[in-house]
C-alpha cells in the first residue's frame, strides 16, 4: 500500500496522479493523506491531458476532476483516481456511462460543487468600509458548503473589476485590488465588517420589488436554504412580507385595472429589457461600481451642465441614452420624482449638455418623437442621433421596421427575419435616408440637433466601393453635420490612414475619436485627428475587452466599465490638441464628448468627472446659450 501526502489541491493531487500512473499503481493499493483543507483551485493554468507514458487522460475528466476536487469530502481523490486509471486503461469512453458507479460518485460531487457556487454567487452581500487612505472597501463574510473560494473570485472580479473587495471565509479569503485575486488564510465571522448602510438601502429595496402575489414560501426556503439567512440582510423582512402578503395581494385584487398604455416607441430602452431579470447579472443597490459611482459624482470638484469652453470652442459632454434599462433603476441616477419619459429627460438635460440618441440605431425616429425632445429641454441642448442599422450596413429586425419600409421591401428580404442595408433598392433606400432626416427637423428647427453618427460594422473595409458609400452617405445628408465612426483598423493603419483621413475632410465628416477595449479585430486607436470644421467626436465606450465583441450579451454589460482618473486625464492634453489643431486652421468646430460605457450610472459620472478635469486644465464652465 503507497500513501501519498499532498497539499489538497487539485495541483497536488494531478501531480501525485500522474507519478502513479506512471508506475502503474492501482487505485486500491494507494492511501491519499491530503494535508489540509486547501483551495481547491489555485491556478488557472490547466494542461489538456493528465499524462503517463503510456496513458493520456482526456480535457473532460481534467475539467470534471477540477470541480470535484473543490468538494469537501475526503473520499474525492480516490474517487477522482480510481476514474483515472479505468479512463487510462481500457475504458477511454467511461465518462459517457453516466449509470456507472465510480461516474456517478463524481458527477454527483461535481453538481454539489455547482450548486455551491451559484448559492455564493447570489447570496454574497457586501458591506461598505473605510480604508485608511481615505477610500472605500467593500467586505463580506460567506460560509460555502465546499472549497470554492477560488473559483468564485473569478466570477466577483469579473462582475465588480473597478471596486476593492474582500469575501472572508472560514477556509480561505480572497481580495481584489482592482488587478488580481489574491488568497489568503480563512478567517473568522468577526473579522467581517458589520451593517452600514449598503444594507439599509437593499433592505428597502428588497420590501420595495417584493411581489406578495409570487410568494412561494418551500420554494424560496429551496434557493434561498436556512443556513444562509443570518448573512442575508433582507432575511429579516422575509416573516413580515410574508405575513402580510395576502392583506396585499387582495388589495391589488381590488383595484384592478385596464391595462397601462404601452411605453411610446421614442422611449423604449435600447438594450435588452430582459437583461434585469437575469439571475445574478446586476442589481443597483448591491453593485459595489454604481456605489462607487455615486460617491465620485459626489466628490467632482465643479458642475458644468451647460457645457464648456476652451480657447473660445464649445465643449459638450453627456452619455449614449437616458432610458438604457440600468440607469433607470431605482437609485441609480434619477430622483424619484422623475416617474415618467418627460420628467427624466427634463432631469437629464438639467445636469448635462448633450445626451446621444442610440434608439434610432434599432428603429428610425419620427417627427412626433423629436417634437417632444426639443420641447423637454432647454434651448442650446444637443442631441447627437445615432443613424437607423439599415443606413449604416447593419442588419435591422423586419419586424421593427416602419410599415412603408417593410411593404417596400423585396419578396426575397422579407423571407429573413433580419434585412440589410444591401437588400434596399436604391429608392428605397434614399426614400429611407430622406424620412429619417425629415423627423429630425424638430431638432434643427430648434438649434438642437448636434450630428447624425454614422457608425460602421466590423465588415465595412478600406475598399473603393466604401469610399463610395461615405460619398452617396454624404449627399444624402445634405448640409446636416455628422461624424463617422469606423471599427475596422485598417482604415486607420499605415498609408492608409492619411488617404482615410483626407477622404472625411473633403466629405466634411468629423473622424470619431474612441476610446475602446484594446487588442481586438475591431479595437480602434485613440487616433486624434480632426476632418471637419464644425465637429469633434469622441465617443468612450470603456475597456472591457472580454465583452467586446460578445454576441449574446446584453449591449449593458458589454460597456460596463467605470474609468479611473487616469484613464480620463489621459484625454485631457488629446482634446486640447485637437482643438489647437482646428484653431490654427481657423476653424471653431464644437467638442462632443459621448460616453457610451452606458451602464447603470457610470458613463453619466465619467462624463462629469472628464468635464472637471479639463476645468482643472484651464476650461470654463459655459454660461450663455447656443
Amino acid at each position: 500500500m503507497r500513501t501519498i501526502s499532498f497539499d489538497a489541491s487539485f495541483d497536488g493531487w494531478r501531480d501525485a496522479a500522474r507519478a502513479l500512473l506512471h508506475d502503474r499503481i492501482r487505485p486500491d493499493d494507494v492511501t491519499w493523506d491530503a494535508g489540509g483543507a486547501a483551495c481547491a483551485v489555485d491556478r488557472d493554468v490547466a494542461p489538456n491531458v493528465l499524462e503517463a507514458p503510456d496513458a493520456r487522460v482526456r480535457r473532460p475528466f481534467v475539467a470534471l476532476a477540477r470541480v470535484v476536487a473543490c468538494h469537501r469530502g475526503d473520499a474525492r481523490w480516490s474517487a477522482l483516481y480510481r476514474v483515472a486509471w479505468r479512463l487510462a486503461h481500457g475504458e477511454p469512453a467511461l465518462l459517457d456511462v453516466a449509470t456507472d458507479p465510480d461516474v456517478h460518485r463524481l458527477r454527483t460531487m461535481e453538481r454539489a460543487v455547482r450548486r455551491d457556487l451559484h448559492k455564493m454567487h447570489a447570496f454574497v452581500r457586501f458591506r461598505a468600509v473605510a480604508t485608511d487612505d481615505g477610500g472605500t472597501a467593500y467586505v463580506a463574510w460567506f460560509e460555502p458548503a465546499h472549497l470554492i473560494v477560488a473559483p468564485a473570485s473569478r466570477f466577483f472580479a469579473r462582475r465588480f473589476p473597478s471596486m476593492r473587495w474582500s469575501i472572508l471565509t472560514p477556509d480561505r479569503c480572497a481580495h481584489w485590488d482592482g488587478h488580481t485575486v489574491r488568497l489568503t488564510p480563512g478567517a473568522t465571522r468577526a473579522d467581517a465588517a458589520g451593517p452600514d448602510a449598503l444594507e439599509t438601502l437593499w433592505r428597502t429595496y428588497y420590501a420595495h420589488v417584493f411581489n406578495p402575489a409570487r410568494l412561494a414560501l418551500r420554494a424560496m426556503r429551496a434557493e434561498m436554504p436556512m443556513r444562509y439567512w443570518r448573512d442575508l440582510p433582507e432575511a429579516s423582512l422575509v416573516p413580515s412580507l410574508a405575513r402580510d402578503a395576502p392583506r396585499r395581494v387582495a388589495e391589488m385584487l381590488a383595484q384592478v385595472q385596464a391595462p397601462a398604455a404601452p411605453l411610446p416607441r421614442e422611449h423604449a430602452p435600447h438594450a435588452d429589457p430582459a437583461f434585469l431579470a437575469r439571475p445574478n447579472a446586476w442589481d443597483p443597490v448591491h453593485d459595489p461600481g454604481t456605489h462607487a459611482a455615486h460617491a465620485r459624482d459626489a466628490a467632482v470638484p465643479v458642475d458644468a451642465p451647460l457645457g464648456l469652453t476652451i480657447d473660445g470652442v464649445r465643449v459638450v459632454h453627456g452619455v449614449a441614452g437616458w432610458t438604457d434599462p440600468t440607469l433607470l433603476a431605482p437609485g441609480v441616477f434619477y430622483p424619484p420624482d422623475a416617474a415618467t419619459a418627460e420628467a427624466r429627460l427634463r432631469h437629464y438635460a438639467s445636469r448635462y449638455p448633450m445626451v446621444e440618441v442610440d434608439a434610432t440605431y434599432y428603429a428610425p425616429p419620427t417627427r412626433a418623437m423629436a417634437a417632444a425632445w426639443a420641447a423637454r429641454t432647454p434651448s442650446g441642448f444637443t442631441f447627437d442621433v445615432k443613424a437607423f442599422a439599415l443606413m449604416t450596413g447593419h442588419a435591422a429586425d423586419v419586424r421593427r421596421l416602419p410599415d412603408w419600409l417593410r411593404r417596400a421591401l423585396p419578396r426575397r428580404a422579407t423571407a429573413s427575419p433580419r434585412v440589410y442595408g444591401r437588400d434596399l433598392p436604391d429608392a428605397v433606400a434614399d426614400e429611407m435616408w430622406r424620412r429619417f432626416l425629415a423627423a429630425l427637423d424638430p431638432l434643427r428647427e430648434s438649434g438642437r440637433l448636434g450630428a447624425v453618427f454614422l457608425q460602421f460594422p466590423r465588415w465595412f473595409e478600406p475598399t473603393a466601393a466604401s469610399a463610395r458609400l461615405l460619398r452617396r452617405a454624404r449627399e444624402r445628408l445634405g448640409d446636416v453635420a455628422a461624424a463617422v465612426e469606423l471599427r475596422n483598423p485598417a482604415w486607420v493603419e499605415g498609408r492608409l490612414a492619411a488617404r482615410t483621413l483626407a477622404l472625411l475632410r473633403e466629405l466634411d465628416l468629423a473622424y470619431t475619436m474612441v476610446d475602446a477595449p484594446p487588442g481586438t479585430r475591431s479595437s480602434m486607436p485613440p487616433l486624434v485627428a480632426v476632418t471637419s470644421p464644425t465637429l469633434i467626436v469622441v465617443r468612450f465606450h470603456g475597456r472591457r475587452v472580454a465583452t467586446w465583441e460578445a454576441r449574446n450579451d446584453p449591449v449593458s454589460e458589454r460597456y460596463r466599465y467605470l474609468y479611473d482618473a487616469g484613464e480620463l486625464a489621459a484625454w485631457v492634453p488629446r482634446l486640447r490638441d485637437a482643438i489647437a489643431t482646428a484653431r490654427l486652421a481657423g476653424t471653431r468646430p464644437r467638442v462632443h464628448l459621448a460616453f457610451n460605457n452606458n451602464h447603470a450610472n457610470y458613463g453619466a459620472v465619467n462624463a462629469r468627472e472628464l468635464a472637471a478635469l479639463l476645468v482643472a486644465e484651464g476650461a470654463t464652465p459655459f454660461v450663455g446659450a447656443g
